[in-house]
């Protein structure tokens, strides 16, 4: 049993073997996983509940004093300056070698983007008076792009995929908390954002075969949100009785996308899209099954047969899952034979 001392010790030297190019990074990344010393635990939470509470009292004071001076202006001008703050600061401490401070950088960049739309969109709108619409559209723009150029400039995954999810909001994605803590996700106009959505996991695709190494986990970000955004207005679109005239061609295009997103993953030997395309074809073959049965049905027969069809789904996609597993394997290893 390695000591706590000895994986602390493991952890240094792994960072700094890292830093200096002795090791490729999915080794650091193996090796760190396997040598971890600490767990985040009761003292992490209060640790982190401290730096939430400092930074509320410290955006509180500077809310205060720009109270006092009663100007909206130098508000917003307080809210961006300080947004630049946290936004550095939290890159610098992303950036140490050891990854010391992992998560708390991710909460500090995390308030610092927040803050610097919430700075730009108070100036726009309380400031030059402009249109909520125009705000919302100039709030984007001066704000996605810099997130961007950010991950991808500091190689940071983790504000890629803050980037990207602001991107989706932006482009017509919002959420709301409804009575009694129920969540909705609205999409404006799916049609438009499973289009956008295609597009991502495509991005996604071109980063895993052309720029990994170099861009890291890059690709699983774009890939991962795209793949929800997609599989999710496709299944809006299969429900929306604003397309009821559609409806079965988007129940349609729903199966096949997930069918398609099953066999691509078995092929690429890709959890991340079998898993995406596994649950989705769940999800939609309950969703069918609730449409023709929920009113045909008793509460229990109901269920009984809903859990029964998909255990049977369930069993039928892992067999299907590991056929195309072995052919895709059958097929690597003949070409290798015939190279």
């Amino acid at each position: 049993m390695t000591s706590k001392q000895v994986k602390q010790q493991l952890q240094q030297d792994l960072a700094l073997w890292h830093a200096d190019g002795l090791i490729e990074k999915s080794a650091y990344e193996l090796l760190s996983q396997r040598y971890e010393v600490s767990k985040f635990g009761l003292i992490g939470v209060v640790k982190y509940c401290g730096i939430f509470g400092g930074f509320c009292a410290f955006l509180g004071l500077m809310g205060m004093i720009s109270a006092l001076s009663q100007s909206v202006a130098f508000a917003a001008l307080v809210g961006a300056a300080i947004s630049i703050a946290l936004t550095w600061g939290g890159l610098r401490l992303a950036d140490d070698v050891q990854q010391r401070y992992a998560t708390s950088s991710k909460f500090i960049v995390t308030l610092g983007i927040a803050l610097w739309a919430s700075a730009v969109g108070g100036f726009l709108s309380e400031v030059l008076h402009l249109d909520r619409n125009v705000v919302l559209i100039f709030t984007g723009l001066l704000t996605i792009p810099l997130a961007f150029y950010l991950a991808y400039q500091r190689h940071n995954t983790y504000l890629l995929v803050l980037a990207l999810l602001a991107l989706f909001h932006w482009v017509g994605s919002w959420s709301a908390m409804f009575g009694r803590s129920s969540y909705a996700l609205s999409i404006q106009d799916p049609k438009m954002m499973s289009v956008v959505a295609l597009i991502a996991v495509a991005i996604g695709y071109g980063h895993e075969r052309m720029a990994y190494p170099a861009t890291g986990r890059f690709y699983q970000a774009w890939q991962s949100v795209g793949l929800v955004y997609l599989n999710m207005s496709l299944l809006i679109l299969s429900v929306w009785h604003h397309y009821q005239e559609e409806t079965v061609f988007w129940v349609f295009a729903l199966s096949i996308a997930t069918v398609v997103q099953i066999v691509a993953g078995a092929r690429l030997h890709s959890g991340l899209l079998r898993g995406f395309g596994i649950t989705f074809f769940g999800i939609n073959l309950f969703t069918r099954f609730h449409e023709q049965f929920w009113n045909q049905l008793d509460l229990g027969s109901y269920l009984a047969a809903g859990g029964l069809l998909l255990l049977v789904t369930g069993a039928l996609m892992e067999v299907i899952s590991r056929s195309l597993n072995q052919a895709g394997s059958s097929v690597q290893n003949t070409n290798g034979g015939a190279a």
